[in-house]
């Protein structure tokens, strides 16, 4: 979800229209009004390509209703005919399949008219904007538990840590059952998550500064509320945009996806740059995570990677030859365990603040080259056991 700076002010966009009927023609041509340079009527989406090479487009807003293969299909054509084109899915509904389809296609926004009218105007507006493409701001990476309890908050805010003292960092917390990325750094955040949807049309980088909580280490954190009654029911599309927002403002985002296979932490894995699989090394985790890594195959997510949280070689279950060798695949990094996390979460501190060179905080240091592309070695020892309970 990388995001470009803006070096030039911006002037009218000049907007293609792909596979879309009168009604939804109508909706765009209220919503842009003289903010953009419009079509007279819509191309079919056979004749897409054709459109695009020949006016080349700041924007193409393509119809997701009456074909949603052809317009997933035709996304990556575009792009690789005009690169810098802006590509927006327009839809009579959010549903979390045509998000992440669209997504995955390369559609930077998924907006449904008329709610998100500001939206697509802000699309059209940055669309006309000269971009760097040199710059490095705006990557997301979505931390995800194989269960609860194995450490994916701690993992989170402590990555986050290492990286604010060099760059831009919010850690956005997901977990709509029980999130505690603001309690584990002893923070009251000024407005929740559940705030920012309620306000989704007037979010921009402003109002996202105002809904923070700032950690003494630099760590930016938008939380859910304290009062259970009032978190909301995790939908895509408002995740994709407040992502999309931190994405414009932090150098990276780190969002703690919790354990649950909801449609916000769904979303949040499919747009991120890094997946982050995290588990430790006991057998109702490693199963889980097995079944996880299933999942996120199906879903085509690439940039996945596996944390070993809570290792302790010599009280360990199972031992990382037998965790790789069951899930078909190498684990990155380890998480050492220590007790000096649990006194860093009650004292709302990182790590790092309490002691530095403690096991533990040299891993989530190490595990930083995750997010870097530094080689990060993860402790190996053979001991093996797994085949009755997968079957193999």
């Amino acid at each position: 979800m990388r995001q470009s700076t803006p070096s030039t002010a911006p002037s009218a966009a000049t907007v293609i229209v792909v596979g879309v009927d009168p009604r939804a023609m109508g909706q765009v041509r209220e919503t842009l009004g003289t903010e953009a340079v419009l079509p007279a009527a819509p191309v079919p989406y056979e004749e897409a390509i054709h459109a695009v090479r020949k006016q080349r487009p700041d924007v193409v807003i393509t119809g997701f209703d009456s074909d949603f293969e052809e317009a997933v299909r035709v996304a990556p054509a575009i792009l690789q005919e005009s690169p810098r084109t802006h590509l927006v899915a327009l839809s009579s509904g959010a549903g979390p399949d045509r998000i992440r389809a669209a997504m995955r296609a390369g559609y930077r926004e998924f907006v449904v008219l008329p709610a998100d009218a500001e939206l697509l105007r802000q699309a059209a507006r940055e669309a006309t904007v000269t971009e760097d493409s040199d710059d490095e701001s705006g990557e997301v990476v979505a931390l995800w538990g194989s269960k609860g309890g194995v450490g994916t908050t701690f993992l989170a805010i402590n990555l986050a840590g290492e990286l604010s003292p060099v760059h831009r960092v919010i850690a956005v917390d997901l977990d709509f059952a029980m999130g505690d990325v603001a309690a584990f750094l002893d923070l009251a955040v000024p407005q929740s998550i559940a705030d920012v949807f309620r306000n989704i049309n007037r979010l921009d980088e402003r109002m996202l500064s105002g809904s923070v909580a700032v950690h003494a280490s630099k760590v930016h954190v938008l939380g859910q509320p304290v009062d259970l009654e009032q978190r909301e029911e995790p939908r895509g599309d408002l995740v994709v945009r407040v992502l999309t927002a931190a994405s414009r403002s932090y150098r990276y985002v780190i969002a703690d996806c919790g354990a649950s296979l909801d449609e916000a932490s769904v979303t949040a894995a499919t747009v991120a740059d890094h997946v982050i699989i995290v588990t430790t090394p006991d057998i109702p985790s490693v199963k889980n995570t097995w079944r996880r890594l299933q999942f996120v195959e199906k879903l085509g997510l690439e940039r996945v990677r596996l944390v070993v949280s809570r290792w302790d070689r010599n009280t360990a279950a199972l031992s990382l030859d037998d965790i790789q060798q069951k899930l078909g695949r190498k684990v990155d990094a380890t998480v050492g365990e220590d007790k000096l996390a649990m006194r860093a979460v009650n004292e709302g501190r990182l790590l790092r603040e309490i002691d530095r060179k403690c096991q533990c905080a040299r891993d989530i240091e190490a595990a930083v080259g995750l997010l870097t592309g530094e080689e990060v070695q993860a402790e190996a020892r053979s001991n093996s056991f797994l085949s009755r309970l997968f079957g193999r």
